[in-house]
């Protein structure tokens, strides 16, 4: 289990520090004062505990390397480990073997794969999703909420398994930022294209994905977007093994119909339906089935989804993921007279804002398109004046100040958590 370098080595009796109580330093340490160990999660951004006491320091892999608590586990030469290895060992000795669990990271699509992946296996098996729109059932291809407000760090995987558990599914998808837990019987990277920097600008966001194969269990299958340049198991995207087009699938050599819904937003759900039906197929969904849950599909709310109302056209792209160039793919889509945008972060709901200097300059290129611009987040408050826009606080009042105007077409762009 991870090759015995993480708590095993530390022993039952170890004292273990879990720094970073923002991002799920509190349920992993919960959960190891349950499995014997002496844990305690830590606050370390804005004091500088005393880790000399501690056997074992487990970080999160965006922890910067010159954070003062970091530094000094460091420099006492403490063994470390990362949240997702600490989370792999924890329920490593699974009681749940008979759910299949399912984990999906990548630099983009996460979201849309994890999902559309639920919406098919759901046709046979019982499946609880965990995304950032939260905790869902899914059966005979329709989900249903039981929680949300979760983020998708590796710790809050220990409360998607309990909830799995007492909800007797088959199947467990979770979704996981930066990496993989080792608790996956498929393991899927979305694609590793448009890396970004993490850890204070000292690593590359790609390198931290790849725990999902570093950390993968034995007999685990690995599935990889082409893009990843790697070698798993099963490949998908074009150029893959597993692709998609507009009207098909196509596995390796055999071509199935799609019927995909008609405002879909085909290039923005590419690698997602791609990624899905591979590990759908891998698993042994019929190939009929796989596209059976595809037809009529129009995309999911918050990630380019087109909803027809009786005066207007809604354009929702506003989700977690959000990133400049979907902004201008969003605009492009949308494009066409009286188009009002609400466009921007909601700094309050999430981590990692928009590139503001990026978006700025796709607003100015594309500002004459739109009949009003409202723009949301405090840190593009200095270019409303430049732009005639006005400024809202977070999604929701920038909606509402949209709506009042009654517009007949509305666009959707902000960062947030949903």
């Amino acid at each position: 289990m991870h090759c015995g370098t993480g708590m095993q080595a530390s022993g039952r009796g170890s004292k273990v520090a879990v720094l970073d109580t923002i991002h799920g330093a509190a349920v992993i340490a919960r959960k190891m004062v349950e499995s014997g160990l002496q844990a305690e999660a830590i606050e370390v951004y804005h004091h500088t505990p005393n880790l000399a006491s501690f056997d074992l320091v487990v970080a999160p892999v965006h922890l910067a390397p010159g954070n003062p608590a970091l530094a000094q586990a460091k420099k006492g030469k403490v063994r470390i480990i990362t949240h997702h290895q600490a989370v792999g060992e924890l329920l490593g000795g699974r009681e749940d073997a008979a759910i299949e669990v399912f984990e999906v990271t990548g630099t983009h699509s996460k979201t849309s794969t994890a999902l559309l992946l639920a919406l098919m296996l759901s046709r046979q098996k019982k499946v609880l999703s965990h995304t950032t729109r939260g905790l869902e059932i899914w059966q005979d291809g329709i989900g249903r909420l039981l929680e949300m407000g979760l983020s998708i760090t590796p710790g809050n995987v220990i409360h998607a398994r309990e909830v799995a558990l007492a909800q007797g599914v088959q199947a467990l998808i979770c979704e996981i930022s930066l990496g993989g837990t080792g608790l996956a019987d498929y393991g899927i990277i979305t694609g590793l294209s448009g890396d970004y920097l993490i850890a204070n600008a000292t690593k590359w966001a790609s390198t931290a994905k790849l725990q999902m194969l570093s950390l993968a269990k034995r007999g685990a299958k690995i599935l990889a977007n082409i893009d990843a340049r790697l070698s798993p198991d099963v490949s998908f995207a074009r150029g893959g093994r597993v692709y998609a087009r507009p009207d098909r699938l196509i596995f390796a050599k055999e071509e199935v119909h799609l019927d995909l819904g008609r405002d879909l937003d085909f290039m923005g759900y590419e690698t997602a339906i791609a990624g899905a039906a591979a590990a759908a197929d891998l698993v042994g969904i019929p190939r009929s089935e796989i596209v059976q849950a595809l037809t009529g599909f129009d995309g999911f709310s918050g990630r380019m989804k087109i909803k027809r109302l009786p005066n207007q056209t809604f354009f929702d792209s506003s989700n977690s993921g959000l990133k400049v160039r979907d902004v201008e793919r969003a605009l492009d889509r949308a494009s066409g007279s009286d188009l009002f945008v609400v466009v921007g972060e909601d700094g309050e709901t999430v981590c990692e804002g928009m590139n503001i200097p990026a978006l700025s300059e796709l607003l100015r290129q594309r500002k004459s398109e739109m009949a009003k611009l409202i723009i949301v987040g405090e840190r593009l408050v200095p270019l409303a004046e430049e732009l005639g826009a006005a400024t809202a606080k977070n999604l929701q009042q920038g909606l509402e100040m949209a709506q009042k105007d009654c517009p007949k077409r509305l666009l959707s762009c902000v960062k947030c958590f949903r």
